[in-house]
């Protein structure tokens, strides 16, 4: 599989009009993922190589906070909390011990109860398991004004899709990194509220959007850093696999931004979009060698759990032999 980085000057103002200029191999890549990856050496103290905060959980879904929780702490993050309503509370805690539950979005003063928390954290998932509720997506809209002013890395995925593309101007403004993992139907729901994809650029010089299907596809407000990625997989689309992969991007995006210095590229590139794009990439490859891995095992009857199993060894297989 070869990875293809386009290169433009001046930079274009669409996503679907480019030029290839160039092409970068899947080895080059993953050596820049490699080069994120800390060290198991001793050298790090507890929460440094990641304290990754999910909101979502709401009373008819418990399971996807659940997912994309354990998979940030399974790829590597040290710590991770979940913000979710109250009747999800005690389900989440009950999945695992691992987890730091807080239920807040239904508290009184939500925004000043959550606010303290952020501080902790580097990267912030928001739309597992959320629901729709017009409550929580208020206070949910507040929250990401905080975080923009807080400038703190963000993952949006399910229904925090669904909020964006009923309210695109909450990411205006952003000046510290947002990805979006929209599945095809959440893609084109966005481009048809944006009117086209050209109109993708106007979420922001910040978004980055992972569109997931049959074959990944990455599209940066830099048309150098888009890519596709088809490699692993299966054809079982059970639930919980998208939460999976908003997790390990959560991870990887807390990675590549602290070491975006150390990373050249060779190509004149904005350090936080080439972080965001290595970092969905990286977890691209991961969740989709996981479902082939499972599906190998488990075939129809695969589960999201199941998939679990399998991180550690297609992590090592990835990046780390």
């Amino acid at each position: 599989m070869i990875l293809k980085i386009f290169l433009t000057a001046p930079l274009l103002r669409s996503y679907s009009q480019f030029r290839q200029f160039s092409v970068m191999d899947e080895t080059k890549i993953i050596q820049f993922i490699k080069l994120c990856i800390p060290p198991l050496d001793g050298t790090h103290h507890k929460g440094q190589s990641g304290r990754i905060g999910v909101v979502g959980g709401s009373l008819e879904y418990t399971g996807a906070p659940y997912f994309a929780g354990i998979s940030a702490l399974k790829v590597g993050a040290d710590l991770v909390h979940i913000f979710c309503t109250t009747p999800a509370a005690s389900v989440i805690k009950s999945y695992s011990p691992e987890l730091i539950v807080h239920p807040l979005l239904d508290a009184t003063n939500p925004i000043n109860e959550i606010s303290p928390w952020l501080e902790r954290l580097h990267v912030i998932v928001i739309g597992p398991g959320l629901g729709r509720d017009a409550k929580t997506f208020q206070v949910v809209s507040e929250l990401i004004k905080l975080i923009n002013y807080k400038k703190i890395p963000l993952v949006i995925d399910a229904d925090g899709l669904y909020l964006i593309t009923e309210n695109p101007k909450l990411l205006e403004d952003f000046t510290s990194p947002i990805i979006l993992t929209p599945n095809k139907i959440e893609f084109e729901r966005l481009i048809n509220k944006l009117n086209g994809e050209t109109g993708l650029t106007t979420l922001g010089k910040s978004v980055t959007i992972l569109r997931k299907g049959e074959a990944d596809e990455l599209f940066s407000y830099d048309s150098q850093l888009k890519w596709k990625n088809k490699t692993g997989g299966s054809g079982r689309r059970c639930g919980g696999q998208g939460d999976l992969l908003s997790g390990s991007i959560a991870t990887f995006l807390h990675w590549s931004l602290v070491s975006s210095e150390k990373l050249n590229i060779g190509i004149q590139v904005d350090k936080a979009l080439f972080a965001s794009s290595l970092s969905c990439f990286a977890a691209s490859r991961l969740i989709r060698t996981c479902n082939s891995k499972a599906f190998c095992e488990k075939g129809r009857s695969m589960l999201a759990t199941d998939m679990f199993e399998h991180i550690h060894g297609a992590f090592q297989e990835l990046y780390e032999e």
